[in-house]
């Protein structure tokens, strides 16, 4: 339910629509080497992504909920593994926790239901890993091969950090392991990498007996070596940025996590059931966020690989029936925090203007809130593990419903984009050779433009020599940019939208959540819109066009 509930209704997210716009080329053209986005070669990312959302869109049309059925199954898939690695490493009713862990973090539920890559690359690590577990006596024969084949699948999806991540983890069982290697079939081994080189480096040939060398020296070197180490992707991110992060993604476990892990770093009895393979998790954990944060572009779903091994060492601990009062204490502050948060998060929706989330919306989210925090409040007044596990989960779970079935597509319906969309293409109607030119995509539409109405929205800041050229251009204009340019003769107002900036709806700007204006205006003739201000409005673009004026000048 989580993954799959109103799947298709959320807009393009992250990056959605370089797959989504990839897929399709694949499908429209007949041609499933070369992705293409924006009707150019594109190769950012390796095909397998591509490869299975074409195939979705081939059984169930050309859509967004289409599309993310890739990530959703990913994440069954994902659960399995996970629950499978667990037994493997600890007992079921371990495995089983964990795999409950990972199904209700915010990271899960929420790029679950996200057409990227990313989800598919955190499937292939663990599959790798729990395979790598595998490999020992009969169990080879047939592991290693498997393993080859999803270090391969895994180089398809994502690129050498899909071998990066799981080969951190199986070097650390090849360490422990070191007596056992010279019993490995040698049969299994090449095996393994002739499956490898076939899946994983098969694609790359072929592109290169093509295209040649160029594209290949795009992907590795620019997508790969200059992301990590050049300025190129710059996020601009401390080292420590995933330890923040990962209290987002992780959320709610990630305020249990420390219990999990503090016992793993004290000395205690090494005969202790399951501890040389939790310490095992940790440390592929640490290992794999060391290249993660000396990387030069950090992103917080980078960690979605990190999650499963993360959830099954909190599922262990969810186990334990000797839980101390520091363990007790812990857990009842943290669900007393996660109420209060709860109880606090509907006041959020009174920041946002009338119009945007339906009474009806709100009132179902505020009863969800109140309830999941009354929930929370009981478990902490009689705390049990197992009581924590089953009422975060479901609380956990019911919020992530509310949320993507009440409250974002009400949102979503009160933006202007399908006004937007329509206004864009009346006017490339009445002149088709158009372009279409935006500073900066404050409005969110540009995806939603190449997806549904497959235009281009050209990304230029010169926008008065674009304005004034002869050259037809239909412009999506902020408040302050249509003033600048309002003087320019040929420039006709065809449509005025207001939305809610993305920026507006983060916790340090809700207090000041307000509408803005998109003009949609061009420099051919056709129908004009009159702009008709108010007093107040104009004084308020005049304060607002001065303090940018300012604001220019300091720069």
């Amino acid at each position: 339910m989580v993954l799959f509930a109103a799947l298709g209704q959320g807009s393009l997210e992250r990056a959605e629509i370089y797959f989504l716009d990839g897929a399709r080329a694949m499908v429209e053209r007949s041609d499933w080497l070369v992705p293409y986005y924006q009707g150019r070669p594109f190769f950012d990312k390796p095909p397998l992504t591509y490869w299975l959302i074409a195939v979705a869109f081939e059984l169930f049309g050309v859509s967004p909920g289409s599309a993310r059925l890739v990530p959703a199954f990913a994440g069954l898939a994902l659960l399995l593994a996970t629950f499978a690695l667990g037994t493997r490493l600890f007992d079921r009713r371990s495995a089983l926790r964990g795999a409950v862990v990972l199904a209700t973090s915010v990271g899960f539920m929420s790029f679950g239901r996200v057409a990227m890559s990313d989800m598919l690359l955190a499937l292939l690590t663990t599959v790798a890993v729990w395979l790598g577990v595998q490999v020992r006596g009969e169990a080879a024969r047939w592991a290693l091969p498997a393993l080859g084949a999803a270090l391969g699948l895994g180089f398809l999806t994502k690129g050498p950090i899909a071998v990066l991540l799981p080969g951190l983890g199986l070097a650390l069982l090849a360490w422990e392991r070191r007596r056992e290697l010279t019993r490995i079939p040698v049969a299994a081994v090449a095996q393994a990498a002739l499956l490898f080189a076939a899946l994983g480096l098969g694609w790359f040939f072929a592109v290169y007996l093509r295209l040649g060398l160029q594209p290949l020296i795009h992907f590795f070197i620019q997508e790969n070596l200059e992301r990590f180490a050049a300025e190129t992707y710059d996020s601009r991110q401390s080292a420590l940025f995933y330890g923040p992060a990962y209290m987002t993604v992780g959320a709610p476990w990630s305020l249990l996590s420390l219990l999990a892990v503090a016992p793993l770093l004290r000395r205690r009895d090494a005969a202790e059931p399951g501890l040389a393979n939790a310490r095992f998790l940790l440390s592929w954990i640490a290992l794999m966020l060391v290249p993660l944060s000396l990387s030069r572009g950090k992103i917080d779903y980078y960690l979605l690989p990190l999650l499963p091994a993360v959830s099954l060492l909190i599922g262990r601990h969810m186990s334990r029936s000797d839980w101390g009062r520091l363990d007790r204490r812990w857990a009842a502050g943290a669900l007393c925090f996660l109420a209060l948060a709860l109880a606090l998060a509907p006041v959020g929706l009174g920041f946002l203007p009338e119009g945007w989330v339906s009474p009806q919306r709100r009132v179902g989210f505020v009863a969800v809130a109140a309830l999941g925090a009354l929930a929370l409040l009981a478990a902490a007044r009689r705390l049990t593990p197992d009581r924590v596990l089953v009422t975060l989960a479901l609380v956990s779970a019911t919020v992530s419903l509310a949320v993507v079935t009440l409250l974002v597509p009400g949102f979503l319906a009160a933006q202007p984009t399908a006004a937007v969309m329509r206004s864009v293409r009346a006017e490339l109607q009445r002149r088709p050779t158009a372009s279409v030119v935006s500073c900066r995509d404050a409005a969110r539409v540009q995806r939603d433009l190449l997806f549904q109405e497959r235009t281009v929205v050209e990304e230029r800041c010169d926008l008065w020599s674009v304005a004034d050229d002869r050259a037809p251009v239909v412009l999506l204009l902020r408040e302050g940019e249509f003033e600048s340019l309002r003087r320019i003769p040929a420039l006709r107002l065809a449509s005025v939208h207001e939305y809610l900036p993305a920026s507006s709806l983060a916790l340090d700007n809700l207090t000041s959540v307000a509408p803005e204006r998109l003009f949609v205006a061009a420099n051919f003739p056709g129908p004009k819109l009159k702009l008709r201000l108010s007093e107040a409005e104009r004084e308020a673009l005049k304060k607002k066009l001065r303090r940018a004026r300012r604001q220019r000048a300091r720069r």
